[in-house]
């Protein structure tokens, strides 16, 4: 059986690795919210959510850390059943993060392409920066090909071409269309949230299987310590009779007169 100080060590360890989450959560949502609101344009609004919860989740590991080391080191009972209820709560919304992020991955195919198409429409008087931006990014020309560009457009913008393969007499157009490579670029990114959310839930339940575990064994603990202490007492109890109790020493009486001495 393992021992009250082994599962304290090891709440306490766990405590140093939620720190530690709290900082690489709040990091990849900067990261991964950063690189949807590059191409913000052409990608819907909700997608930026469960980055957004996941930042916040990451604080909340910070806040947990405190109780997860107060809790075990100091056997406070509220601190531990707090951290176990906060756990919990950080559990689900880190598993709904994850859901989240894939029923998104699921609809962004469909979302991406509309929003691809309304502002490719509008390029020449809104949308040409961002269009630039997002060909030379991906590699790619048009909502669905080079072609795009020649029924509409006189000429094919620089974006399209591939400065490195190109020279003064030659230019290479790259000949795939946006549509595909954004779409497996944001998905790309919803998939990570996704895996982040999962891990973390995943982490936060060994997280409540050893506190819970400690708390099993602190009441244990606490049990044999208050048997140990009653059981000395009742010792020191029965090692020492109270004093109206003690028998009372009978001595002869001492006679006035002295018996004769032998005669000789």
């Amino acid at each position: 059986m393992v021992s009250l100080k082994c599962k304290e060590i090891l709440c306490l360890t766990y405590s140093g690795l939620l720190f530690i989450s709290g900082i690489l959560l709040i990091t990849f949502s900067v990261i991964l919210s950063y690189r949807v609101l590059y191409h913000f344009n052409f990608v819907p609004s909700d997608t930026i959510g469960p980055f957004i919860v996941i930042f916040i989740l990451g604080f909340l590991h910070l806040f947990l850390t405190w109780l997860g080391i107060k809790g075990p080191t100091r056997e406070h009972n509220f601190h531990i059943v707090l951290f176990m209820v906060f756990t919990l709560i950080l559990l689900v919304c880190e598993f709904a993060v994850g859901i989240w992020s894939m029923i998104l991955w699921d609809e962004i195919s469909i979302l991406t392409l509309e929003l691809m198409r309304v502002s490719f429409k509008e390029m020449i008087n809104f949308d040409k920066k961002e269009w630039s931006k997002l060909q030379s990014d991906l590699k790619c020309c048009g909502l669905y090909g080079v072609t795009d560009y020649s029924s509409k457009h006189n000429s094919t913008p620089f974006s399209c071409t591939n400065p490195e393969l190109s020279n003064v007499t030659i230019q290479y157009i790259y000949e795939e269309g946006c549509q595909k490579p954004l779409v497996k670029y944001v998905k790309r990114i919803l998939l990570d949230g996704a895996l982040i959310g999962f891990i973390s839930g995943i982490f936060q339940c060994f997280g409540l299987f050893a506190f819970y575990s400690f708390f099993s064994s602190l009441r244990e603990e606490r049990k044999e310590r208050l048997n140990r202490r009653l059981a000395m007492q009742r010792e020191a109890s029965q090692g020492q009779l109270p004093a109206q109790n003690l028998p009372i020493p009978v001595t002869p009486p001492i006679s006035a007169n002295p018996p004769p001495l032998p005669s000789s």
